[in-house]
Parts: structure tokens; sequence; C-alpha cells
């Protein structure tokens, strides 16, 4: 008698949780106002490079029900409500994304929207990588938890905030409008990585907190067909965004090291080399690094030196080269197997003057000079002609820039030891 009670508290339970969810696969006049609202004010935040407006969008987007819904779909294996749930979801995606390509339309054509630079909130959403997946399971699990635990609901608008789907679709819906396809794609990849991460983050809880759930998953083909394909993609899209984080990484880690490196031998150069530090024929101009990107890994950076000079032999071929080495020999303590290729790029100045200045009374009393009331009109020519007739006496350091670039490379082990 016990076990028949509890055996219709829990079929109670169980026909409660399977009406809460009939409603959230729905298309309905809630759910279109809603869709159309987010990606309006989605669009314009990211336009605008709005972080608040951003966030509040992804508080109003509702696509978190239909996903909700296809969870419970797939673990009970109703195929019906997994259908309405993927065509309520895919209906929001297309208004979506008219919507952004419309508005990046306009944008564009009013110049609000420049190619070549875009909002950082537009940028965040181009280059997604793993972490965005993690995110999005913990986010898809605690959403799903919230549905089966009523204390919990005051979760729900933090984790619509944590796993934004309307944004990133209105980053490909702008990007498309710009023409920049490859950028289009990227932000795809985010909206899919979080969408599968919340489906797969739901499931994972629902089957784990509920042992009805467990039974329907082990047993029925229809429950386990549609997790296996959403592992699947999950895993194509998992690898192609850790490529992406070893990509991020990689930049990380080279602009830690860039900016340390640097410091250090910009004052190496100024402070302890004869060369570029205290040279009268010479003037340290710019100090820049050439640094490989992630896909030229196996190319060495180059140290890029632009110099003035007055002596066209300097710095030589010899100089240059002991200087690279002693800056390798430094390198190598804190970054083993690192080396750089010193490059100077001189640019020749020949300083041309008038004759010498020779004052009659044979020395120049500048504080006099200085001190005395000068009419600004009467130290001044009258016309351009004159100055055109005594320009070759009154002409004084004008600069003849003839750019000369000189790639120095480390010599090989052969040609050292010839």
């Amino acid at each position: 008698m016990e076990n028949q009670e509890q055996l219709l508290e829990e079929g109670d339970r169980l026909d409660k949780l399977h009406r809460s969810y009939d409603g959230d696969g729905v298309v309905g006049e809630s759910y279109l106002v809603l869709t159309v609202g987010a990606s309006l004010i989605a669009t314009l935040g990211l336009l605008s490079n709005n972080n608040a407006v951003v966030i509040g969008a992804m508080v109003v987007a509702p696509w978190i029900l239909p996903l909700r819904a296809l969870v419970f779909a797939i673990l009970i294996g109703d195929r019906k409500r997994l259908i309405r749930a993927l065509i309520t979801l895919a209906i929001g995606v297309f208004i979506t994304t008219v919507l952004s390509v419309g508005l990046g339309t306009i944008a564009r054509a009013n110049g609000l929207l420049i190619v070549d630079s875009f909002p950082d909130e537009i940028t965040a959403r181009l280059q997604p990588n793993i972490m965005d997946l993690g995110i999005a399971l913990a986010a898809g699990a605690i959403a799903t938890y919230a549905k089966v635990n009523p204390g919990a609901v005051s979760s729900m608008a933090g984790t619509a905030i944590a796993v934004a789907l309307v944004p990133p679709v209105c980053v490909m819906g702008i990007m498309l409008a710009a023409g920049e396809f490859d950028e289009a794609q990227g932000a795809g990849l985010l909206f899919t990585a979080n969408l599968l991460g919340i489906l797969i983050g739901g499931i994972t809880v629902l089957a784990t907190r509920e042992p009805y759930f467990r039974e329907k998953l082990r047993t029925q083909n229809h429950s386990r067909l549609p997790l296996l394909i959403a592992l699947v993609l999950a895993f194509v899209v998992g690898e192609k965004l850790y490529r992406r984080y070893e990509k991020h990484l990689y930049t990380l880690k080279r602009e830690n090291a860039k900016e340390r490196i640097e410091s250090g031998i910009r004052a190496y150069l100024k402070q302890r080399t004869a060369t570029f530090g205290n040279n009268d024929s010479l003037e340290l101009e710019s100090v820049s690094f050439d640094w490989p990107d992630y896909w030229e890994r196996n190319r060495s950076p180059q140290l890029q030196v632009v110099v003035r000079v007055t002596d066209p032999t300097t710095p030589s071929y010899k100089q240059v080269q002991y200087i690279q080495d002693r800056i390798n020999e430094g390198i190598k303590i804190r970054f083993p197997g690192l080396k750089l290729q010193m490059q100077v790029q001189r640019i020749n100045v020949t300083v041309v003057s008038g004759d010498e200045v020779i004052p009659e009374s044979g020395k120049f009393d500048l504080e006099q000079i200085l001190g005395q009331d000068i009419v600004r009109n009467s130290s001044l020519p009258k016309a351009e002609s004159e100055l055109a007739e005594t320009e070759t006496a009154t002409e004084t350091e004008t600069e003849d820039k003839d750019e000369i670039e000189i790639e120095i490379e480390a010599p090989t082990p052969a040609a050292r030891s010839n």
C-alpha cells in the first residue's frame, strides 16, 4: 500500500513536470514579441558599443524556453515535441538574423559601421574559444536545474546573461551585412557552441537528478540518438574552438614576452652601447619588433631599429652583428631557444649650411641681443623675391632622406667556421 502511494505521488509529480514544459516550445505572441525586441535591442547595443544595452537584450531573449523544451523532448523520446521546439528556435534565429542584417546594412550605408573599426562589443564575439563551450555547459545545467527546482528560479536572469544566444546571432547578421563572411562564421560558431552547451548541460542535469529520465535515456532509441548527434556536433565544434583557444593562448604569451623583451632591449641600446647610445653621427629614432603570429611560429622574430645618421656607414655590419649576438645571449637565459634577428634601417641625413657667420666685433653677445627690442617686420625679408635671390646663402639644415634598409641575418655555423 505504501509503495502504491509512492508510485501515485511520483506519477503526479512527473505529470506536473510534463505540463510545465508544454508551453516552452510553442511559437506564441509573447515569444515573437520578445524575440523581435531582444533582436533590436541587441543589434542597436552592439552597433553603439553599449554593454548595458546588450546585457538587457540577453535578459529579454526568450530562446532558453524552446531549448529547455528540447532537452525534455530528447530525454522522454517525444519526437513531436522535439520537432516543435526546433522549429520554434529556428523561427527565432531567422527573425533575429533578418533584423540584424537589415540594421547592419542601414548602419553601414550611413557610416555607423566601419569595416576596419568594429566596436568592442562586436569584436568580442568574433573569436570564440573552448572556454565559451565550457561556460555554455555550466549555464545550460543551471537553467535546467532552475526549471525543476523552484528555489533556483532567481538564477535564470544570471544564466541568460552568462550564455547569450541572441547577441552572437546579431553579430553574425551584422558581419553578413558588412560582407565579412569569415567573421560571421566566428560569431555563428559562438552561437552553436552556446546552443550545444545548453542542450548537453541540461540533459546531464535532468538525467542525473531524475531516475525516470535516466531510465528513458537507457532504454529508448528516440532519446539516445538526438543526444548522440548533439555530442558529435559538440565534439566537432569543440575541436574548432580549441584551435582558437591555442591561438588566443599563444597571443597572450607572445604579448607578455614581447613587452618584457622590448623594454629591456630599448634600455640596452640607449644605455649600454656606444653605437646607439652616445654617437654624434647617429640618432636612435625608434625600436620595434616584428613578432610572428600564430600561423608563422617557425619564423624567428625580428628586431627593427630605425636610426638617422650623418655617416652613411654607421652602424656597420660588424656593429649590428655584435649587438645582435649580445642581445641573444641575454635573451636565452630567460627565454631558452628564442633568438632575434636585428634589422637596422638607416636614414641618411645630409646637413646643408650657409657660410659661417663672423661678427664684426669678433664675438656674439647673445644676452645683449635678446635684451633689445626687435621690431618683427624689420627682421624679415620684404618680399619673396629677395628670399629667392639669397636662398643659397641662407639655407640651413635641410634633410635629404635616403632610406637604406639593411637586413642582418645571423651567420650559419658553416659560415662561422669559414
